[in-house]
């Protein structure tokens, strides 16, 4: 049986994926339940994964996952109608097939982050764009990742590993400085595996 205030903030972060798609972070879990201690709320989340009602993976901020909520894999196809010149002028000749968007980007344990800011315009990343991130905790020389720098700044940029126990968050634009730390400051929240952009 959950307590008053237990119930409140299981409730809370189900209204809160329904509206929003997403977990609340544990500061918007106290203002929706109206406390202002989050060390409270981590407890009443605590107690709801000891409960067996929610799932938490440590070190994403919005690391909060419903148990019962099956994992979603939505299917949207569209046709190929064949290549279309960036180079040279080719004949664009339609071919009869299509593409599984669903395939392409969804799989386990991949998010999407919206990006904000133009750090990586060089890669072909521009604000607004969204990135598809397969979640994991280590990265190979020159992927582009999502990392957290002492455990609180995250930010994506290209992983470069250097010999001397240390990395480099490498940005692509001139205008920006590469950050070089500690490996063990830098922990690697997934890799990006895919972009998303719409246009008006």
């Amino acid at each position: 049986m959950l307590t008053e205030r237990q119930q409140d903030t299981y409730d809370f972060i189900v209204q809160y994926i329904e509206q929003y798609g997403r977990s609340p972070l544990l500061s918007e879990v106290a203002r929706g339940i109206g406390l202002t201690s989050q060390g409270s709320v981590h407890n009443y989340i605590q107690a709801l994964v000891n409960e067996g009602l929610i799932l938490r993976t440590v070190g994403r901020s919005r690391g909060l996952q419903l148990a019962n909520e099956k994992q979603k894999k939505w299917s949207v196809t569209l046709p190929i109608m064949g290549r279309i010149a960036a180079g040279r002028l080719i004949e664009a000749v339609p071919d009869e097939d299509e593409i599984d968007l669903g395939d392409m980007f969804a799989g386990k344990d991949r998010f999407v982050l919206k990006v904000n800011g133009d750090s990586m315009i060089d890669k072909a990343i521009m604000s607004g764009d969204w990135v598809v991130v397969q979640s994991q905790q280590t990265a190979q020389h020159g992927d582009i990742v999502v990392a957290l720098v002492d455990g609180f700044d995250a930010t994506l940029k290209t992983l470069l590993i250097n010999d001397d126990q240390t990395m480099t968050l490498m940005p692509a634009n001139a205008n920006y400085d590469p950050v070089t730390l500690p490996a063990d400051r830098i922990s690697i929240q997934g890799v990006v595996v895919g972009q998303l952009r719409t246009y008006p």
